[in-house]
Order: structure tokens, then C-alpha cells, then sequence
């Protein structure tokens, strides 16, 4: 589901919150590492599958650049670059437990290390600079481990700290929000909500996005799983989780329903999807208030379901909007009653 929020506050303040990508948003195909063998499968949605690059010893990370290349971290020391036609090679060899890997908007590859806390910034050529270090925070040189790394659409490095409990945004060194019980991989669904693997009880937890940025408040989003690493959505909003000791990859729906997408894995990591096949954004709404009422318009650049709720913790109330759609001049909109209290709408395909 692709979707765009928009709110209507009381009179006429209104704010637009931009669709955000989900990290490792989708295709056809899932692409799941396998700590156990060094294996990297390439799943279609059927769950049939073929091994996409094999030798890759204990990878822990998975993450594609914008042109398709595979960048997997593995664990005993080096990060493997696998191109579109399979071939691999080494990309760096860095030692110190390289694990959670994030691409930004140019390319760069972000990459968290277990053994010191720091994540370094790899240009495409190879490069590398110290992006930041997540602190140690007993006084003892215990530094934070960095399992997951993932963008937020407004270039925004966010970074789980499994050792300590905690969430990082930007460069980390001030905690952003507490994440407890060894939170490991963490993604973005389209709506720019933040999700993070909680890989010592078995959860997932939720950050709803407040305008742009994730709450520093969580919600439980799932639980009963025995140890959820990896995560990455498709383009329709479901989520993976890879599931390291039950060995399998789970699917849920945007409603937290919970299926088992493949079973019998020998220590899954993590989770990727193709960038190159992300939908496209859905157009931004506006509003305009007149005479007592608000106005809501949108380019016609396709065919979106207008919804509507009247709060966003809600993740079930979403409502299909009734009111007449008016065309013009290639834009759609409706009148509405100006509300009494909050009002957020989104478009839906």
C-alpha cells in the first residue's frame, strides 16, 4: 500500500508528511542471508528459491545500492560487493565485526561495527571515513554495537545499539530513544514509521512517525518470535523479520498478522529487497480552508484511494473518504465541514 498522511488540525493547521522509502523497499524477490552456510538466497514471493552468491562466511548485514550491487557484511572481517550478473568481490576488509549495513541517497555505504562501536562511511570507490562512534556508556570501553542501520527519506542515519538498549539518529553520540531487550536490525515502512528488532524477547517494536522524524515513544508491534534480527519491507507495507534461532523468515501484514514466509534456515541475519523496483511516491495533498470549510487536492497523477483518520496511533482506522472527488484542471479534491478536532488523510493504492 502506498500512502501519503495529511492532518487538518482544528482551524487550518496542516501538515504534509512526506512518504517515506522503506528501507530495502521491494520487488518480486527477497533476498535473505544465511549465517549458518554463508549463503545469500534470492526468494520470489511463491517462496521458491535459488542461491544468489555462496561463500560469504557469517553475513550479517545486507543492503543494495541504488544500481542493484549487493553489499553483505560478514561478521569474521569483510564486506563483499555482489553485482546485478552474481559476481562478487571483496569491497573492504575492515576486521572488527562489521554487521549492519545502510546505503544513502548517493550511494555511500554505511557500515556498523560489533567489535568498537563505530560506523564508517565507504564511498562507491572504496573510501572510507569515520561517520561516528556509538560511546561506551559504563565508563569501561563497552562501546555500543551497531547491528542495524537505516535511512529515513530525509537522509537521516539512524542506528540500533544492541549492547546497551538504545536507539541513535544522526551522527550517535547522544542516545535518541531507549530500545530494549538487544535491539538489532530496524526499518522504515513507506509512512516513514520506524520498526526495530528487539532480538532478546522476541519482539517488534514500533516508532510512529510525528511529522517526520520517529517518536521517541514505542508501541509493540509483534511479538512471539525467539530471536528477530533482520528487517525490510516490500512495497506493500508487509514486513520480513528474519528469525535467527527458529531458523525461519516471517511475513507480517500491516495489521501485525503474522505468517511464516520460509522455515528450515540455518541461522537467517537478515533481509533485503530490491531499491530499483520502489513505487512511486503518491502525489502531496493540500488544504486550503473557505468559508467554514477545508478544501483537500491532489495532482491526478494516478489512481489513489482518499483515507481518512482521526488518530494516527491507530494503525487499524483508516477509512475510505466518502465525499464527492471534484476534478480540474488535472487536480482532485474534496470539501469537507471544517473538523472539530484532528483530521488526517492519506492517498492509498
Amino acid at each position: 500500500m502506498k500512502t501519503k498522511i495529511f492532518p487538518v488540525y482544528l482551524v487550518v493547521l496542516c501538515l504534509a508528511l512526506w512518504r517515506l522509502p522503506a528501507a530495502g523497499d521491494t520487488g518480486a524477490h527477497c533476498f535473505v542471508a544465511e549465517s549458518g552456510t554463508g549463503i545469500i538466497y534470492d526468494y520470489a514471493m511463491n517462496g521458491t528459491r535459488v542461491i544468489y552468491a555462496t561463500n560469504t562466511g557469517q553475513p550479517f548485514g545486507l543492503a543494495f545500492d541504488s544500481t542493484n550491487n549487493l553489499f553483505v557484511a560478514n561478521r569474521n572481517g569483510y564486506i563483499y560487493k555482489i553485482e546485478p550478473n552474481k559476481s562478487i568481490s571483496t569491497f573492504a576488509s575492515p576486521l572488527n565485526g562489521p554487521s549492519g549495513l545502510a546505503v544513502d541517497s548517493s550511494n555511500n555505504l554505511f557500515v556498523g561495527f560489533f567489535a568498537n562501536g563505530y560506523i564508517f562511511e565507504y564511498a562507491p570507490d572504496g573510501t572510507r571515513t569515520v561517520f561516528g562512534q556509538e560511546p561506551a556508556q559504563d565508563g569501561y570501553y563497552n562501546f555500543g554495537k551497531p547491528a542495524g542501520l537505516a535511512f529515513n527519506r530525509a537522509g537521516t542515519l539512524f542506528a540500533t545499539d544492541e549492547y546497551w538498549g538504545c536507539l541513535f539518529k544522526g551522527v550517535p553520540y547522544l542516545t535518541f530513544a531507549a530500545a530494549p531487550g538487544g535491539p538489532w536490525g530496524l526499518a522504515f515502512d513507506s509512512r516513514g514509521n520506524l520498526f526495530v528488532a528487539a532480538s532478546l524477547n522476541g519482539r517488534i517494536y514500533k516508532y510512529a512517525n510525528l511529522g517526520g522524524t520517529p517518536s521517541t515513544a514505542y508501541t509493540t508491534f509483534a511479538t512471539n518470535m525467539t530471536q528477530p534480527t533482520g528487517l525490510a519491507f516490500d512495497s506493500n507495507d508487509n514486513l520480513f523479520v528474519a528469525d535467527y534461532t527458529a531458523g525461519k523468515i516471517y511475513k507480517y501484514d500491516t495489521n501485525g498478522v503474522q505468517t511464516v514466509f520460509v522455515s528450515g534456515l540455518q541461522y537467517p541475519t537478515a533481509v533485503a529487497f530490491f531499491p530499483a523496483s520502489q513505487p512511486a511516491a503518491p502525489p502531496p495533498l493540500a488544504a486550503s480552508r473557505a468559508a467554514g470549510s477545508v478544501i483537500i487536492s491532489w495532482q491526478n497523477t494516478g489512481s489513489y484511494t482518499l483515507q481518512q483518520n482521526d488518530n494516527l496511533t491507530n494503525p487499524n482506522g483508516w477509512t475510505t473518504n466518502g465525499d464527492t472527488i471534484t476534478s480540474a484542471n488535472g487536480t482532485n479534491s474534496i470539501t469537507i465541514s471544517l473538523p472539530t478536532g484532528n483530521q488526517f488523510f492519506r492517498l492509498s493504492k
